[in-house]
């Protein structure tokens, strides 16, 4: 499934459909191949979403348009480059490299919105980093999932044996000022 349409990336690139109104199984590229990177920028699109705890875009959200845009432009994209198109320089910018840079600006911008305001809903919450629990009861929890990830760093790990330790036998009295 894809947020956009095989016309809609005609739209972009009619040059490439010579006399023809739309893409078919005798244009260059074809129908199948446009179809294929449809799907392949939706994929993209739904991963950077997920990424950032957001389900796929529906079509009754307010961004819906501009993610069909963003879908288009890939495609365009890869339509693009599929054709031969000789540089002059190594700096000139060809229309497919144009295209691709104009995907990766829309995908940044649509991920640094605030989608659940715009009718995306959130499967997960945000991904957030985690340092350990603050009680004993979490610390336990912690160590008791099977599934979690080990930890890179460990208390005590980079002690010197030679260094002198404090005396800690006395971290629990109360110090009094008489």
């Amino acid at each position: 499934m894809a947020y956009a349409s095989a016309s809609d990336v005609s739209s972009l690139t009619p040059h490439l459909l010579g006399s023809a109104s739309t893409f078919d199984t005798s244009s260059s590229p074809t129908l199948a191949e446009v179809t294929a990177w449809l799907s392949t920028g939706c994929a993209l699109i739904n991963a950077k979403l997920a990424s950032k705890g957001y389900d796929a875009v529906g079509t009754t959200s307010v961004v819906f348009d501009f993610v069909r845009d963003v879908n288009a432009t890939y495609a365009a994209y890869r339509a693009e480059r599929s054709r031969l198109s000789a540089r002059v320089s190594k700096q000139e910018n060809t229309r497919g490299d144009v295209f691709k840079s104009d995907f990766e600006d829309m995908l940044e911008m649509l991920t640094g919105m605030d989608l659940s305001r715009m009718g995306v809903g959130r499967s997960l919450a945000p991904p957030t980093p985690y340092s350990g629990g603050t009680s004993k009861a979490d610390k336990e929890e912690y160590e008791a999932d099977t599934d979690r990830i080990a930890p890179r760093f460990a208390r005590g790990m980079f002690e010197n044996s030679e260094t002198q330790k404090p005396d800690t036998s006395r971290a629990n009295e109360q110090v009094r000022d008489d």
